[in-house]
Parts: structure tokens; C-alpha cells; sequence
């Protein structure tokens, strides 16, 4: 196996870590499948994103996690797990690896209230909480603007698709991808215009490849 690999030792209350593992997990729109006889969580398809996995656990204290990529080269058909390291799919690689640096910040936070069962604020975004009773924990979740901003970044790159389709169509389609990740943020609109400009993007890409390749014809 090739995967990023962190074991560390947490000692936090389970129902904690429980929680920011579900807040990563559903902002990031991974879900839980079976894999090659694995049960794994995974994200994208190969369309439109490189396929990110994961696996985790939590036992006495210690959390366990491992991540890797795949490439997919056919429908169905994937290459080799990839540990988040090498030059092909560098920039979905590196930002699956700045998210789980994220998340395990996220997991040694510490807790500014609560007993030994304490109860989970739904904090959407960092810093934010629930009230409650005495037991209500002050936790940071997952924080998705980041996403916002890369988006429409990558997405203002793609439109010089026009002039280089193929260039259009991988920009376009992370600006696509990071944009949808990026509405469930503070950014909602930032990420809103970096998703539709990614889609304009991508489609005057791939016309533009169709008139070369009739052009040439």
C-alpha cells in the first residue's frame, strides 16, 4: 500500500472526535463504499476529480487515519494507490494533504468546556457553536473557504481555454470542483461565481478543441 499514514495518540472524548470526523467528512462530500473489498470513504470520480480515500479509526485514545489518491485511466479502471506525493495530479494531491493537516489541527483542539460525555455544538464554521447546556462543548469545524477562493482563482485561469482548450478544460474543471466544495462556507458566493465561471470555462474549452480538430480535418 502507498498511503499517507498518521497514527497519533488523541486521548480526546470519542463523541469529539466522532463529530469532527462527520463535519470533515460531509463538508468534503465524501461516502462510505466498498472498495476493492474495503470499506473506505471516498470522494470523486475521475471526471471531474481525482478519486480520494480514507479510512479511519479511533480506539484507546489513539487516532488512526490513512489517505491516498488513485488515478483512473478507463471507467472502472484505476491505477495504483498513491500516497498524496509525486508530480501527476500534484495540485489535488497537495490540497487532499493541506486537508487532513487541517483536520488533525481540528482534532488537538482544545475543549473549553465539557464533562466526560460532552455534547457537540453543529459548528459550521470556526469558532462557531451551539448553545446548550452545561455540558456544550466550543469546537471548530471544518472550514471550507479556502476552497472558495482557489475556485475562483482556478476558474478565471481557465478561460484561457479559448486559446489552449486542454489547459481550459483541467483548470475549469478544479475551478468546477473546488467551487462546490466552497458553498458549504462563509464564501458561499465567492464559490458560487468560481463553480459558474468554471462551467462557462470548460464548455468554450471543449468547443474551441472541437473547431481545431475540424479546422485541421
Amino acid at each position: 500500500m502507498a498511503r499517507l499514514i498518521k497514527e497519533v495518540v488523541l486521548n480526546q472524548p470519542g463523541d469529539f472526535v466522532q463529530y469532527i470526523m462527520t463535519d470533515f467528512l460531509s463538508k468534503h462530500r465524501f461516502s462510505l463504499e466498498q472498495f476493492k473489498g474495503e470499506q473506505v470513504y471516498r470522494v470523486g470520480s475521475g471526471l471531474l476529480e481525482m478519486p480520494k480515500f480514507l479510512t479511519w479509526r479511533y480506539q484507546n485514545g489513539v487516532f488512526h487515519l490513512e489517505a491516498w489518491t488513485r488515478a483512473v485511466w478507463l471507467p472502472g479502471v484505476y491505477g495504483k494507490e498513491n500516497d498524496l506525493s509525486g508530480f501527476f495530479g500534484a495540485v489535488p494531491k497537495s490540497t487532499y494533504k493541506k486537508d487532513i493537516e487541517d483536520l488533525m489541527g481540528l482534532l488537538f483542539q482544545p475543549l473549553s468546556a465539557g464533562g466526560p460525555n460532552p455534547g457537540m455544538g453543529a459548528a459550521s464554521q470556526p469558532g462557531g457553536l451551539q448553545s446548550g447546556g452545561p455540558n456544550t462543548v466550543y469546537v471548530r469545524g471544518t472550514d471550507m473557504s479556502r476552497y472558495a477562493t482557489t475556485s475562483l482563482i482556478f476558474s478565471l485561469i481557465a478561460l484561457i481555454g479559448i486559446l489552449v482548450p486542454l489547459f481550459g478544460v483541467i483548470f475549469g474543471a478544479l475551478g468546477i470542483t473546488y467551487g462546490n466544495r466552497g458553498r458549504n462556507s462563509v464564501k458561499r458566493g465567492m464559490a458560487t461565481a468560481g463553480f459558474v465561471i468554471g462551467i462557462i470555462a470548460v464548455i468554450i474549452s471543449v468547443v474551441s478543441w472541437i473547431l481545431n480538430i475540424v479546422y485541421m480535418m
